[in-house]
C-alpha cells in the first residue's frame, strides 16, 4: 500500500495532471500487486528512470546504425596514420591540423590499437558518447531545482533529440562535444568540484571542438560570479587556468611544432572574415535559431501559455523558491548559444545541425528550470491546467523528435550512406586498382577517397591542403574550384569533382590541362537542407600545349 500510495503520488506530480487516470491507475497497480506479489516501476528509481531513454537510444541506434559521413573517414585516415606512422595526417608525410577534433583521433587511434576496426571504433566511441550524455544529463537533473517527477520525461526529452541521435551513430565527435559542455556546466548545479578537474575537462572540451576555446572562460566566469567563496576566487581560477594548460598547451606547442598553426585549417577553411553586415549576420543567426528550434521549439513555445496561466493565477506559495543554480545554469546557457551563435555568424560558417546540436542538452536543462520556477509560483490546487499544457507540450516535443528522426533523418541517412559506399568508396576502390602509385587525386570530399584509395589527397576544400586553403579564402572557393584556378597551385593527376548537374568538365580544357571523364555517380543528398542529389564526376588530367584562343571557356553556368 505504501507503494502505491508513492506511485500515486508521482504521477499526480507529473505533467498528466488528470487525477481520474491517476486513481485507475494506482487502482491497477494495486490489484496487481496483491494477485501477483510484484512491484509497478517507481518513477524516482534512477535505473528505472534511465530505462526508458535507454530502450529509445537503443531504437534510434537500430534505425541509424548504418549511417556514416565522409567526414567520419578524415578521422579514421588521421588516426590510421597515428598508428601506422606516428603522424598526425591525412596524406603519409604530409602533417596538417586538417581534423577539427584531435581528441577523437587520439580515441580512434587507441580503439585501432586494441584490434578494433576502425569504422566499427567510431561506433563504439559515439554510442559511448551518447549514453554518458544521458548518464550525466539524468546526474545535473537530480541535483537540479525540478520536481522529482519531472525527471524520467525531462531525461526522455533529452534521448528523443533528432540530432542528437543523429549524430551519435555517425562515427562523429558531435556526442562527445555535448558530454564536455554538461560537465562544464555541472558546477552550477553541483557546487562541489575540483576546479582543477574542471580545468582540465575543458583544455579536453577544446581538444574535441576548437570553438569551446571561447565557452570555457565565459562558463568560468559565471561559476566564480556564483561563488559563496568570494574572498577566495583567486583560487579556482588559478586552478581551473592550470589544469586547461596542463592539457591544452602540450598539444598547442605540438601543432605549432609540426603543422606551424595552433589553430585547426578547418577552421579557416569552414569561415571567412570577419563579417558585420547586418542582413547576413541575421540570415545567419536565423539558420541557427532553427536549428535549435527544430528539437526544441514546442517547448519554448509553450512556455507562453505557462506563462499566461502563472500571471492570471490569483493563487501564490508562500516563501521564495529556491533558484540560484536556475539562474547560474541560465546564464552560462544563454551565453554559450550567444557566444557560438555570433561567432558563427560573425565568421559566416555555413550552419549545420552538428555544430549546434551539444548545446541543446543545455539548453534543454536551462527551459526546464525556467518551467520549474514558474510551477513554483502556483499552489498545487493551482496548477491542473499548468500540468496538462506543460504535458502536451513534452508529448508532442517528443513525439515530434520521433518523427523527425523517422521521417527526415533516416531516409536522409540511408541515402547518403548508399552513396558514400556505392559512389565515394567505389571510386577510391577504382583509384586504388587503376592508378599508378603516387598519383595525386583532386577532390572536394576527401574522407572515404583517401581511406580507400592510399594516394595522395589534394583537398579542393582545403582542410589538408594549405596551398588550396590560402588560394580559397583569397578567391572564394567556390570561383577558385570553378575557374579552375587550383590547377595552378597543384599537379594533379585526377580530380573527384561534384556538381548539382551533369559533369561540367567533360572535354573541357583549362589552363592547359584535358578533362576526360573517366567514371561518375550520384549521391541522393549530401545533408537535410542540401537533398538535391550530388552528381560526383571522376577526370583524368592530360596537359596539353595550347594557346588562350584554344582553351575552352568555363562553362557559362559556373
Amino acid at each position: 500500500k505504501h507503494f502505491i500510495l508513492r506511485v500515486g503520488n508521482t504521477v499526480m506530480q507529473s505533467s498528466c495532471g488528470v487525477d481520474r487516470i491517476v486513481i485507475r491507475f494506482s487502482r491497477l497497480c494495486e490489484i496487481i500487486t496483491n494477485v501477483l506479489g510484484v512491484k509497478i516501476m517507481n518513477l524516482e528509481s534512477r535505473p528505472l528512470r534511465l530505462l526508458p531513454a535507454i530502450i529509445l537510444f537503443a531504437v534510434a541506434g537500430i534505425l541509424l546504425m548504418n549511417y556514416v559521413t565522409d567526414d567520419t573517414y578524415i578521422h579514421m585516415c588521421y588516426a590510421r596514420n597515428l598508428v601506422e606512422h606516428g603522424e598526425i595526417s591525412f596524406n603519409v608525410g604530409d602533417p596538417t591540423y586538417g581534423a577539427t577534433s584531435p581528441l577523437w583521433i587520439f580515441l580512434i587511434a587507441g580503439l585501432i590499437k586494441l584490434g578494433i576496426a576502425p569504422l566499427l571504433a567510431t561506433k563504439i566511441l559515439g554510442i559511448s558518447a551518447g549514453l554518458l550524455t544521458l548518464f550525466i544529463f539524468d546526474k545535473i537533473l537530480a541535483a537540479f531545482s525540478v520536481p522529482a517527477s519531472w525527471r524520467w520525461w525531462g531525461l526522455l526529452l533529452g534521448a528523443s533529440d533528432a540530432w542528437f541521435l543523429r549524430w551519435s551513430f555517425s562515427g562523429m565527435e558531435t556526442p562527445l562535444a555535448g558530454v564536455f559542455l554538461l560537465l562544464l556546466l555541472m558546477p552550477a548545479i553541483i557546487p562541489s568540484v575540483s576546479w582543477l578537474a574542471w580545468g582540465i575537462v575543458a583544455g579536453l572540451a577544446t581538444l574535441v571542438r576548437p570553438e569551446f576555446m571561447l565557452l570555457w572562460p565565459v562558463a568560468l566566469y559565471w561559476h566564480l560570479w556564483a561563488s559563496y567563496e568570494k574572498d577566495f576566487r583567486s583560487r579556482p581560477l588559478f586552478k581551473s587556468i592550470l589544469g586547461f594548460f596542463l592539457i591544452y598547451g602540450p598539444w598547442l606547442a605540438y601543432a605549432n611544432s609540426a603543422f606551424g598553426r595552433m589553430t585547426p585549417e578547418t577552421a579557416a577553411a569552414k569561415s571567412y572574415g570577419l563579417d558585420f553586415d547586418l542582413f547576413s549576420l541575421a540570415e545567419s543567426v536565423v539558420r541557427s535559431i532553427e536549428e535549435l528550434g527544430a528539437i526544441q521549439g514546442i517547448l519554448w513555445l509553450a512556455i507562453i501559455p505557462l506563462l499566461i496561466i502563472v500571471a492570471r493565477s490569483g493563487e501564490r506559495i508562500s516563501g521564495t523558491p529556491t533558484y540560484k543554480n536556475r539562474v547560474v545554469a541560465a546564464l552560462i546557457a544563454v551565453s554559450w548559444v550567444a557566444v557560438l551563435v555570433g561567432g558563427y555568424a560573425l565568421k559566416k560558417v555555413w550552419i549545420i545541425s552538428r555544430y549546434l546540436s551539444p548545446l541543446l542538452p543545455v539548453i534543454l536543462l536551462t527551459t526546464l528550470g525556467l518551467i520549474a520556477f514558474l510551477r513554483q509560483r502556483l499552489s498545487d490546487n493551482g496548477a491542473r491546467v499548468f500540468n496538462i499544457v506543460l504535458g502536451v507540450a513534452v508529448g508532442l516535443t517528443i513525439c515530434w523528435n520521433g518523427f523527425v528522426t523517422v521521417a527526415m533523418v533516416k531516409p536522409h541517412a540511408d541515402k547518403f550512406s548508399v552513396g558514400v559506399e556505392e559512389c565515394f568508396i567505389g571510386t577510391g576502390q577504382w583509384i586504388s586498382e587503376n592508378t599508378p602509385e603516387g598519383s595525386l587525386i583532386a577532390a572536394h570530399d576527401i574522407g572515404a577517397l583517401g581511406w580507400v584509395s592510399n594516394r595522395k589527397i589534394i583537398d579542393l576544400a582545403g582542410l589538408v591542403s594549405p596551398e588550396i586553403l590560402e588560394l580559397g579564402r583569397n578567391v572564394g572557393f567556390e570561383t577558385m574550384v570553378a575557374s579552375g584556378a587550383w590547377l595552378g597551385a597543384t599537379k594533379p593527376d585526377y580530380v573527384y569533382d561534384r556538381t548539382d548537374g551533369p559533369p561540367r568538365w567533360d572535354g573541357v580544357t583549362l589552363h592547359g590541362i584535358k578533362f576526360e571523364l573517366i567514371r561518375q555517380c550520384t549521391v541522393q543528398g549530401v545533408g537535410l537542407r542540401e537533398s538535391k542529389p550530388m552528381i560526383y564526376a571522376l577526370y583524368k588530367l592530360e596537359r596539353e600545349q595550347v594557346t588562350d584562343e584554344q582553351q575552352s571557356p568555363v562553362p557559362a553556368s559556373e
